[in-house]
């Protein structure tokens, strides 16, 4: 695994944080990964109806997942694993190639002053000085990131996957009690009658 150039192109880093809306460590370091699985996937990322993004923790990485890789929910191939962790991984289900990073960076990250900082430029009476301290901040740790040799930011590994179950086709039914179209499978028997979530949440 190639660990030692930083891949970074200024302005497809810019687009990143434009499709995300905010200029922050998580899409820097969301650039970073998406980048290397992608080199590492190689050729095995050619044909999309075969790629899987799967990510731990719903963070600021994840959009960047998204501009990047172009794996995303709408197309169902962005699968939330709910582990917590800092974790990514690209999967071609096809050739089950599989490639995930750990980004071991946050594990001891001082967000402390970080924290401090944002609190007070975000404050109602924040002055030009805190603002452009927040700023100078955030530059030094985002360029940091973008320019760091790949090692100290995360570690990539080869691993095995299952693949995903196929999602079901969107056959829809209504509610018997708000009578709105719902997915028919996540429809839940209550009494006989097939109720959505939100009738089923509210104890209708």
């Amino acid at each position: 695994m190639n660990g030692n150039v930083a891949e970074y192109a200024e302005k497809e880093f810019d687009e990143v944080v434009a499709f995300h809306g905010c200029y922050c460590l998580d899409i820097a370091m969301g650039y970073r990964i998406s980048k290397a699985l992608m080199r590492e996937m190689g050729d095995d990322m050619n044909n999309m109806k075969d790629v899987y993004a799967y990510v731990g923790a719903p963070t600021c990485a994840v959009d960047a997942i998204q501009k990047v890789t172009g794996c995303t929910p709408g197309k169902r191939n962005l699968v939330f694993t709910h582990t917590g962790k800092s974790v990514f991984v690209m999967h071609n289900v096809k050739t089950g190639k599989a490639v995930r990073a750990y980004c071991h960076y946050w594990d001891n990250f001082d967000h402390a002053q970080l924290r401090e900082q944002r609190k007070a430029a975000h404050a109602p009476a924040a002055t030009p000085e805190q603002k452009a301290a927040l700023g100078t901040l955030l530059d030094h740790q985002i360029h940091g990131i973008l320019a760091a040799p790949e090692a100290t930011l995360f570690v990539l590994s080869r691993v095995q996957r299952d693949v995903p179950p196929r999602s079901s086709k969107y056959i829809s039914a209504p509610c018997a009690v708000c009578g709105e179209f719902a997915k028919a499978d996540l429809l839940q028997d209550q009494g006989g009658k097939k109720l959505c979530l939100e009738c089923l949440q509210v104890g209708v």
